[in-house]
């Protein structure tokens, strides 16, 4: 089983404290029922909630035809109604007519937000959408999104074979089965939109029907609703999320079913919610000698000083522990906003993890990424070009941590470990910039990053997935 955990141990509670103490100024101090109360455009915002309940219901309902049709089609005909709710309180914006013009011209130029228009007019005129459901079956044995795919009528998939002679040589052939994961998922799809699954695309519709909603707002100089998660504010990420609430990304999880190939046994994800423990963070702090307080700067420093900071901890936390966990840190800025502790029992799954990190990224906003974790580095041997380092004689151990950011060029710590029957040690810190990060594609792919020519071809020379742990051998 593979644990990705916000539950932390007293080794790093320390640091979940520090940061959750950062965040308080996130939570705001107006909560929904406040905005509702004191807010002018509240029916429009009741009308983008109805939304959300109706895309939820078809959400549960996705197994289910009859439900899954009714709840969707019911979302899509709510949504329509938002921009008319809109427009009958046009007599509240000063310059409403030149306003709302733009944003027309805006969403008639989107070819979803077209089909959106045309699905409503559909079903309440001529029945219901053209509807079917499909299964996607696809291998995933890289960070890429470069695996054999196909989709096949629900009723009709039957095994992985047609999959699997879809790959090019032997020697994929043997990675992909040492590795590979092959994840099975149920689609719904309209005919007259076959890019989209549904659930998506009425979920990308209601983030840009949001935004709209939101400059409403900002029109007549009042605040949009908050988006909320718990008690923290997550308003921030409205931007990065193209409107849409963080339960409407990453969704797809939930109905997927993963295989690893070499066993054919079902892999289990598991998530466990934060439970900050105080005295382990004290108990923490006696033990590794660090006081949370002085970690991050009052003045807002830089991503790649608070990258040189959590190495700093890391360093001393590992000359205590002999051992460094998985850490990730997401960053707003320099300012970290979330950590998470990731537990692996099987290579492969890194794959499907970065995917799963990828879309936490996009849900709290981050515009950087920290990754905290021991590695392994080896010669390349282009006899063995898929071996991984820590299957190589003369690899070595590294404590590794490595930045990546939206705009900026990769920069990784890194510091060789010595180990003998008695004594772990750590040599000085060096640093790289603007290696090949692939293990950070998925990441790149969300930010609208376009992958360096530079990583693509580490890829085919077998380069360092450095932020995983136990990789393909580096040429370094």
């Amino acid at each position: 089983m593979l644990t990705i955990s916000t539950h932390l141990s007293g080794a790093v509670s320390f640091i979940h404290s520090r940061i959750c103490s950062a965040c308080t100024n996130e939570v705001s101090e107006m909560t929904k029922r406040e905005h509702e109360n004191g807010c002018p455009l509240s029916a429009v915002d009741r009308r983008l909630e109805d939304v959300h309940r109706h895309w939820h219901e078809a959400e549960r309902g996705y197994f289910d035809p009859e439900t899954f049709r009714v709840s969707i089609q019911t979302a899509i005909q709510t949504l329509r109604t938002v921009t008319f709710i809109v427009q009958s309180n046009k007599r509240l914006f000063p310059d409403f007519e030149p306003w709302y013009e733009s944003w027309q011209e805006r969403l008639r130029a989107d070819p979803l937000m077209r089909w959106m228009v045309d699905a409503r007019n559909k079903i309440e005129k001529q029945g219901d959408l053209e509807t079917h459901s499909f299964v996607r079956a696809e291998i995933m044995a890289s960070y890429y999104e470069e695996g054999p795919r196909m989709e096949v009528p629900a009723e009709l998939f039957q095994s992985a074979t047609q999959l699997i002679k879809a790959l090019p040589t032997e020697a994929v052939r043997k990675h992909v089965f040492k590795d590979g994961i092959l994840r099975i998922q149920r689609r719904w799809v309209d005919n007259s939109l076959p890019d989209y699954e549904l659930l998506d695309a009425v979920g990308i519709a209601y983030g840009k029907v949001a935004e709209l909603v939101a400059d409403a707002h900002r029109q007549l100089c009042l605040e949009p609703p908050p988006t909320r998660i718990g008690d923290i504010d997550r308003t921030d990420g409205d931007e990065s999320r193209g409107g849409r609430l963080p339960c409407m990304i990453g969704h797809g999880d939930a109905r997927s079913h993963d295989v690893w190939l070499a066993t054919g046994k079902s892999m289990e994800f598991e998530s466990q919610a934060v439970e900050f423990n105080r005295a382990e963070a004290e108990q923490a702090t006696a033990k590794y000698g660090i006081n949370p307080k002085e970690m991050f700067p009052s003045t807002e420093p830089d991503p790649e000083t608070t990258l040189r900071e959590l190495f700093a901890v890391a360093r001393q936390m590992f000359c205590v522990d002999r051992h460094h966990d998985t850490i990730v840190f997401l960053l707003n800025g320099a300012r970290p906003i979330k950590i998470m502790n990731l537990v692996f029992q099987e290579h492969g799954e890194k794959y499907l993890v970065m995917r799963m990190l990828a879309n936490e990224v996009i849900k709290v906003g981050a515009d950087g990424v920290i990754i905290v974790s021991e590695i392994w580095s080896a010669p390349y041997d282009s006899s063995n070009p898929y071996r991984r380092a820590v299957d190589a004689p003369d690899r070595k151990e590294f404590l590794s941590a490595i930045l990546v950011t939206k705009a900026g060029v990769p920069v990784q710590l890194l510091a060789l470990i010595t180990r003998d029957s008695e004594h772990v040690t750590l040599e000085e810190t060096y640093e790289l910039r603007d290696q090949a990060q692939i293990a950070f594609a998925p990441i790149y792919k969300v930010w609208g990053r376009a992958i360096p020519d530079a990583w693509i071809k580490a890829t085919s020379m077998g380069a360092l997935d450095a932020s995983s742990g136990d990789d393909v051998a580096t040429s370094a």
